[in-house]
């Protein structure tokens, strides 16, 4: 548990509250010991999910490192938890975690932050051409989406995973996200981040999703479509996301794939 308190969190108050909880934190190496060994187990959110992630980033720090992974790719794809952490203070209040379902991936050596991007191997999208497998792409929060670094991001992740697992051979990346919505150009400017990632992707269709994903990315974490018409305005692409939306439009979750 000390790798995770000592390199991974951020914020002392959460290094503290794991240092002091020792019955929490003997449950939570129960479940992650559980996990460890294939069981697919999800704890209720709030506190515990945090102390089994704290377990887990031993296991992915040795798992990675058998596969010749360097630690600082270990370490970046584990901190992925800062951020779902101040999602939780943002949506409910104190510290916990509300998504570990996603966090999970990372930390049983299944899921890689490699520069700007986060990347896995997953069979392709319904729609997408015939493969084994395909390099499913992940855009984390928190950072400008710089089209120069996602290209960096790509050409490190084509080499990541010809080292690290040979075996699969995907033949291209794949993507869901309302970042990838073709009417994104209807709320953003053509040489805006969003919208140059957004050309980087050859569409396949893909179920709408009621712009639900957008909301919630753009106006905060559980924000539903319901409460539209509360939304924030503090940005450019908050208010004009929400008068077109409010307007009729749409900016559902789309699919796409680009080669290696």
């Amino acid at each position: 548990m000390q790798f995770f308190i000592n390199e991974i969190l951020e914020d002392e108050a959460v290094r503290e509250l794991l240092r002091s909880n020792p019955a929490v934190a003997e449950e939570g190496r129960q479940i992650a010991r559980r996990i460890e060994g294939g069981e697919r187990i999800i704890p209720p959110m709030g506190l515990l999910p945090l102390f089994v992630l704290a377990h887990l980033a031993d296991y992915a720090l040795e798992r990675n490192a058998a596969r010749g992974i360097p630690r600082e790719i270990t370490v970046a794809t584990l901190k992925d938890v800062n951020i779902w952490l101040a999602n939780y203070d943002a949506q409910y209040g104190g510290i916990g975690l509300a998504e570990f379902p996603w966090l999970v991936r990372h930390y049983t050596g299944n899921m890689f932050r490699l520069g700007r991007l986060q990347f896995c191997l997953k069979a392709p999208l319904a729609g997408m051409p015939s493969a084994k497998v395909a390099i499913e792409t992940h855009i984390p929060q928190g950072e400008p989406l710089d089209v120069d670094a996602c290209l960096a991001s790509f050409a490190q992740a084509k080499d990541f995973f010809a080292t690290h697992f040979p075996a699969d051979e995907p033949t291209y990346f794949m993507c869901d996200s309302w970042l990838l919505c073709p009417d994104l150009v209807r709320v953003a400017a053509e040489n805006s981040n969003v919208v140059q990632f957004m050309r980087l992707w050859t569409p396949v269709p893909f179920p709408a999703d009621n712009s639900a994903q957008a909301i919630e990315r753009v106006f905060g974490f559980g924000f539903s479509p319901e409460r539209l018409a509360e939304a924030p305005e503090t940005t450019g692409l908050q208010r004009r996301l929400k008068a077109y939306l409010l307007g009729g439009g749409s900016l559902n979750i789309s699919a796409g794939y680009r080669p290696l």
